[in-house]
């Protein structure tokens, strides 16, 4: 699913450009400098993956058996998105220069389930994700191969809240925990946007976002110094449409 978005999203702007440049040079009847403010919907694929680790003194286990021990996976839920941006765009001959920062819902919710043990005993896991909302600070760079059409690449900060929990038995003993919080990373991306009057514009985006990494480590009153840790790495795939309105 991850690449079929990603395909869709990169065929998309290929064929954009390429029929703006198939359209030929004409003489430039629209500027993009300005500040503008819009709303935006899409999917946001989930590219998360986590590791739940037995710590504190499960070391004094022989190292096999903490291995079968060792839960690990992937989040591969898809959720929708909605948000809003402002920016300002500066345009330099063909070329033009621009900030943009935006803020989105995301309904990603999910968890992932699984089977550890020991000498082909197995007890379940399960380790979930959610993600609340995030938003994005970026720069963008973009070229006008044809007039009121620009393409553009953009990369900056990103942040999110971003909770999890995990639940996992070990021979009849339980080991739960959670986190949240705030997260902050990167995000890359490439996208088009075509002017439909001298105000409103429409687009189609692509986003990259990592928010980094977080761990948690969580015990068991039946065996105190026993622990396990999960540790999440956070990132999604982000394709979206959106309206702007040039003020």
């Amino acid at each position: 699913m991850r690449n079929f978005v990603f395909a869709t999203a990169f065929l998309v702007l290929v064929l954009g450009c390429g029929s703006a440049w198939a359209a030929g040079p004409a003489a430039a009847t629209y500027n993009w400098t300005g500040f503008y403010g819009g709303l935006n919907a899409g999917l946001a694929v989930n590219d998360s993956s986590y590791t739940a680790t037995p710590t504190g003194l499960f070391s004094t286990i022989p190292p096999a058996d903490i291995s079968a021990l060792t839960d690990s996976g992937k989040f591969n839920n898809t959720a929708a998105t909605i948000g809003g941006q402002v920016g300002y765009n500066y345009q330099c001959g063909r070329f033009v220069y621009g900030l943009e920062t935006d803020f989105n819902y995301n309904s990603s919710n999910t968890s992932s389930t699984g089977f550890n043990g020991i000498a082909m005993i197995g007890f379940p896991f399960t380790v979930s994700q959610q993600v609340d909302y995030f938003g994005t600070l970026r720069a963008r760079l973009g070229f006008t191969p044809a007039d009121r059409y620009l393409i553009y690449v953009t990369g900056g900060l990103a942040y999110g809240y971003v909770s999890s929990s995990s639940y996992i038995p070990v021979s009849g003993v339980f080991f739960s925990g959670s986190s949240s919080g705030m997260q902050a990373g990167w995000a890359v991306g490439a996208g088009n946007e075509y002017a439909l009057t001298n105000c409103w514009s429409v687009k189609l985006e692509y986003l990259y976002i990592n928010l980094g990494s977080t761990s948690y480590t969580y015990g068991t009153p039946a065996h105190p110094g026993y622990t396990y840790t999960t540790n999440i790495d956070t990132a999604q795939h982000v394709i979206r449409v959106g309206f702007n309105y040039k003020f």
